[in-house]
């Protein structure tokens, strides 16, 4: 159970947000509301009012943020996106909800007991919290004003890497035991924590595999930074905050976000242009047409886990575990292929395991609900690679080609996890706001006389 200062920590984090936003610049501030509160509030713990969707630490870090731009820096915030396509698609996102819980206003047996129908109040909860999940997008993509700035982004994810690095040498040494000791409770099973005679760090996270995937990401900037020269600080080398990063990936123990770095920076010291469209193209256009490949079974999941087993028998059974429930979950949610099954876990089967954020997308708001959602990331990616053909500068070229291969990346890793939380939205949005910069910039070149 936690403890009282678990509720604490989720009280008080506007108010840190505020004295954030009264000393420091709005990106900074920013930063530490939303990926400071990922990275240090509890997880699994809630405040929860009736109508309003529960105050969790990703929620809470969204709002505060909103509320220090909004109410400390004076910042005028649109409250949507402002690109054609992204509206239309936050819009799907919000509004799919309501049609959500039209169709599913009748209680159904998950095979362990009966799961409620929706009401009117399911909609407006569910709208609201769509809308405060994508909220980091929408701020980000307004407080980005120039390659400067995003580049403020790189450095503070990098620093932030670093100092994320304690909290996990120790618990690589000790076990996982941060969250247990200031919260009061575990947030997973520790057993899969224990990888490799050893254990995966988790801190306040909820998982080692996240924090694999927050390291990846701070991974990826430092070689952006190295490949520009550019310092987070005059006394550190580029080169050795690099290597420390990929040092703290690789005793993280989480074996995708691994590989998924060394890919990134084989991409920032060898890859062409070209090489580098193609591989973000090719990966994020799997992920989007997965479901209908498991649909129409043309996916081959038995032939991967084979193969796998030839290389550990131990990932393999992971692997085959995972396929094995979200066959079952794909199964379920074709009944409710629209719209989903709602919330209360009707998207759910007994004895089921929801691990991919694809899957519990698309069994919760229906191939609508998961278009919408991953749209979002999608068309991001698009537009950077767009805006890249129209650059000259090779850094500004190199630096939005290998942020879209990072979201690509990160979007084939919601096949099997679920990693997709208010830092990603946050960074996705900052990315936005970059290439809108980039395209004004271009467009006020084109018409000068």
């Amino acid at each position: 159970m936690p403890n009282i200062f678990a509720y604490v920590m989720l009280v008080i984090w506007p108010l840190v947000a505020i004295n954030c936003y009264k000393r420091f610049d709005t990106i900074p501030a920013t930063f530490i509301t939303i990926v400071g509160g990922y990275l240090l509030l509890p997880v699994k713990v809630g405040i929860d009012f009736p109508l309003i969707p529960e105050l969790d630490k990703s929620s809470i870090a969204g709002i505060s943020a909103l509320i220090g731009c909004v109410f400390v820096k004076k910042i005028p915030l649109s409250l949507v996106p402002t690109n054609r396509l992204q509206l239309f698609l936050f819009a799907l996102l919000v509004i799919s909800p309501f049609f959500t819980v039209l169709t599913n206003q009748q209680p159904v047996y998950s095979g362990e007991g009966w799961r409620p129908g929706l009401s009117l109040f399911d909609s407006i909860s569910a709208m609201l919290e769509q809308y405060i999940r994508i909220l980091p997008f929408i701020i980000g993509l307004q407080i980005i004003k120039s390659e400067k700035d995003f580049l403020t982004i790189c450095k503070l994810f990098v620093i932030s890497g670093l100092i994320y690095a304690f909290p996990i040498l120790l618990e690589v040494r000790i076990s996982p035991q941060l969250h247990t000791w200031i919260y009061g409770f575990f947030p997973h099973n520790f057993a899969q924590q224990v990888r490799f005679d050893g254990f995966r760090p988790v801190v306040f996270l909820g998982h080692g595999l996240l924090v694999g995937i927050y390291i990846m990401v701070a991974f990826a900037f430092s070689c952006l930074l190295w490949k520009r020269n550019i310092k987070i600080h005059p006394s550190l080398p580029p080169l050795l905050v690099m290597m420390f990063l990929f040092f703290i990936l690789v005793i993280s123990k989480a074996v995708g976000a691994i590989v998924f770095g060394l890919l990134v920076m084989i991409a920032v010291l060898f890859f062409n242009k070209f090489l580098k469209i193609t591989m973000t193209y090719f990966i994020f256009l799997f992920v989007i047409f997965y479901p209908a490949l498991c649909i129409f079974n043309l996916f081959p999941h038995q032939e991967i886990i084979e193969y796998v087993t030839t290389l550990d028998a131990d990932r393999a059974q992971s692997l085959d575990f995972r396929f094995y429930h979200e066959a079952l979950l794909l199964d379920h949610a074709r009944d409710k292929i629209l719209f989903g099954w709602g919330g209360w876990g009707r998207n759910r089967l007994a004895g089921s395991i929801t691990d991919g954020r694809w899957i519990i997308e698309f069994g919760v708001y229906g191939i609508i609900g998961f278009v919408a959602l991953f749209g979002l990331i999608c068309t991001t990616i698009i537009n950077g690679i767009r805006a890249s053909r129209t650059l000259v500068n090779n850094h500004q070229i190199n630096m939005i080609l290998i942020t879209a291969l990072v979201f690509s990346i990160l979007l084939l890793d919601q096949i099997v996890n679920s990693s997709l939380s208010v830092w990603l939205w946050f960074l996705v949005g900052s990315f936005q706001g970059l290439v809108q910069e980039f395209n004004k910039s271009n467009l006020n070149r084109s018409v000068l006389p």
